[in-house]
């Protein structure tokens, strides 16, 4: 298989490589972190009277009861990036299984042989604990982070430097087995050789396709996938996520990688070499230097407020609109 996922990524736009990571050793820890994270919410957002009872219950019913308390941004205490508003309160998600996740070397290797040898970590990444939807709030029904996903492209989200030259490739997680019916991803078929079409700002101030309403007339494809699979997705491949209309919660994250030596696309937020034929250029080797660069960037941006801003709309003429490019 690991000779043909560069051609049939060339062709598709996408490759679904299976079974490669392992639940105990790469995926669980990254659970059990989500777990200490989600106790130490209860000790701190639940009344007295209520926590050592939320304490005791599942994963899912206790992120079930915090939603309900209203907690601002949620979703962020899980995320494995700093929010695009932040302030010096501004949390984020950043484990030591995190660190091991990126620099997971069965994920590099598949990676590797679409970009080379030269590899870097992308900051543009994102975790994802996706509820039923007739759990979630109107307000929160097109949130990507914690509902439906828009219909977009990975280099729609960069800033102009990375959208112009920077080869990024996407690398798809599920920690729960993803289908249809609890919102699995959505492509459209060989999207990718359309290149960078035009994006502007959609529900929650989210990057999204204009004219995406012409996607109703083309082919899609059902990105499913089980635990221990990785899905390696194209920068310019469209693609969206079905609501959750299971009653299990759907759990993911996307890590991202570009070639060493192109612009990240949210600069300064931190990336690091991954893999490098001269091991001298790969600085970043644990979980402290690591955890220290994106303590750094949330320092430079406390000032201006802001992480990254989309650049909207990716092109200002509709010569690039998706009906224009078909």
């Amino acid at each position: 298989m690991s000779q043909n996922i560069k051609k049939e990524f060339e062709k598709n736009g996408f490759v679904r490589i299976r079974n490669i990571l392992d639940y105990k050793l790469d995926l669980e820890p990254i659970l059990n972190d989500m777990t200490f994270i989600m106790n130490r919410l209860v000790h701190r957002f639940v009344s007295k009277k209520d926590k050592r009872r939320v304490l005791m219950l599942s994963f899912k019913k206790k992120y079930s009861h915090l939603v309900k308390l209203n907690i601002p941004e949620l979703d962020q205490y899980f995320n494995i990036r700093l929010p695009q508003n932040v302030n010096v309160d501004s949390d984020f998600f950043a484990s030591q299984s995190i660190f091991n996740l990126i620099k997971n070397n069965k994920i590099i290797e598949r990676v590797s042989k679409i970009l080379g040898q030269e590899i870097s970590s992308n900051p543009c990444q994102n975790s994802r604990i996706k509820q039923p939807e007739k759990a979630i709030s109107k307000k929160n029904l097109h949130d990507g982070l914690v509902g439906r996903t828009p219909w977009h492209q990975d280099a729609g989200v960069m800033n102009k430097k990375g959208q112009k030259g920077t080869e990024l490739v996407t690398c798809w997680i599920p920690f729960t087995k993803t289908r249809i019916e609890n919102g699995c991803m959505l492509a459209v078929k060989e999207s990718h050789k359309l290149g960078l079409v035009n994006h502007d700002t959609g529900s929650k101030g989210q990057v999204e396709i204009k004219g995406k309403e012409k996607i109703d007339d083309l082919k899609t494809i059902a990105l499913e996938a089980n635990v221990g699979d990785i899905i390696l997705l194209s920068r310019y491949l469209i693609h969206c996520s079905l609501p959750n209309k299971s009653k299990n919660f759907r759990i993911s994250m996307d890590l991202r990688f570009n070639k060493t030596g192109q612009h990240s696309g949210r600069d300064p937020l931190p990336s690091f070499v991954v893999k490098s034929k001269n091991r001298k250029n790969i600085k970043v080797n644990n979980y402290k230097q690591w955890i220290a660069m994106w303590e750094e960037a949330k320092n430079k941006c406390i000032p201006r407020k802001w992480t990254y801003k989309y650049p909207l709309p990716t092109f200002k003429n509709s010569k690039r609109d998706l009906p224009n490019v078909i």
